[in-house]
């Protein structure tokens, strides 16, 4: 009866630290699954909003370098003809330049040594042409430039030249100065007819050039403005509507999956919270079987006071008390769980109706 009792309190006790042990697990389980798909969906909307930002934003800015080239005279020598460049302006893997909707200023920046031959041009006329991909022209501008060096008395010119010599020696600083060339302040391309190159010719014969340079700057307005100057807030922004969208998604997706099944199939949602009380139904039942092991030995102990108060064999007392310990400890704990403990204590309370006859006669 002892070994018995203490069995099912060490049964009781596995019992409960499986029962935390499963429940420990299951929080766990939930958390780690939590922080994945966490963290998928957290680096699927970084990628979607990364894709999103490189195919909507353009090019800032495009820098094409201007290599000018002219007829030579029939001696060989000097300029007979205008210099000109033709600029692919289109990229590989690229069909348009300019973004639809959007301005962009076109300028040249062109390098001038401070020759006497430029100082005495004066001005001269520089022309801009923007072609499609038939060739046609799409838009044509032309600007006229004086070139007015700064001018500089003969004295200051020398002390100049003396102040900078070393580094004008070293070749570090060169006597050169600046002009730019604004073609087109607030240029918007045609979408249906887009700029994909680019035609310059500077219209004098006599000018020395050292280097010119096309530049083309966008002046964003409403979501590419935003997207330009504030990267850092657009990115967290962007991304945390797309984790929005994802999540209210993926949730969707879960109640319809696991949801839809449930309330399809009755089966299933009985079954569930059947499996989920299995483990504290089988306690209690532990529980209740130690009650009434407890109640039992309490009768017997009953049962035995009462004997040795009476006048009834002692003989009879032992053999009837070894039979009823035989009978509990031949009990398992699938007895006691099935529903065997009940007939017992059904035997038990049978034999001592039966007793008490005996021993008032």
């Amino acid at each position: 009866m002892i070994l018995m009792f203490v069995y099912n309190i060490l049964g009781w006790l596995k019992d409960s630290f499986d029962l935390t042990l499963s429940k420990l697990k299951e929080i766990l389980t939930r958390i780690a699954v939590f922080i994945t798909v966490f963290m998928i969906l957290l680096w699927f909307s970084a990628f979607l909003y990364g894709s999103f930002y490189f195919a909507y934003m353009p090019p800032v800015s495009l820098t094409k370098p201007v290599n000018l080239q002219f007829k030579l005279c029939e001696d060989g020598i000097g300029m007979c003809s205008y210099p000109a460049d033709n600029i692919t302006l289109v990229q590989e893997g690229q069909t348009e330049v300019f973004a639809r909707g959007e301005s962009y200023t076109i300028k040249m920046e062109t390098v001038l040594p401070e020759s006497p031959i430029n100082k005495e041009l004066g001005m001269f006329m520089v022309k801009l042409q923007l072609f499609d991909k038939s060739g046609g022209t799409v838009s044509s501008s032309s600007r006229s430039v004086s070139i007015m060096l700064h001018y500089r008395s003969e004295l200051l010119r020398i002390m100049d030249t003396f102040v900078f010599s070393p580094l004008l020696l070293s070749g570090f600083v060169e006597q050169k100065q600046f002009l730019t060339v604004e073609f087109y302040n607030n240029y918007i391309d045609d979408s249906y007819n887009p700029a994909v190159g680019a035609y310059i010719e500077v219209q004098n014969k006599k000018i020395q050039i050292y280097t010119a340079t096309l530049k083309i700057y966008a002046h964003f307005t409403g979501l590419r403005y935003m997207l330009f100057h504030w990267p850092l807030l657009s990115a967290a922004i962007g991304t945390t509507l797309n984790m929005c969208l994802l999540s209210f998604i993926a949730l969707l997706s879960w109640y319809q999956i696991y949801y839809s099944r449930g309330n399809g199939n009755s089966n299933s949602v009985e079954y569930e919270p059947e499996t989920k009380s299995k483990d504290k139904s089988a306690m209690e039942e532990r529980r209740k079987n130690i009650r009434e092991m407890l109640a039992r030995e309490r009768k017997a102990t009953e049962a035995q006071m009462l004997g040795k108060s009476h006048s009834y064999p002692e003989q009879q007392y032992s053999t009837l008390e070894t039979m009823v310990s035989r009978e509990v400890s031949e009990d398992t704990e699938e007895s006691l769980i099935s529903g065997k403990n009940t007939e017992g204590s059904e035997s038990d309370s049978t034999f001592l109706r039966h007793r008490h006859p005996v021993t008032s006669s």
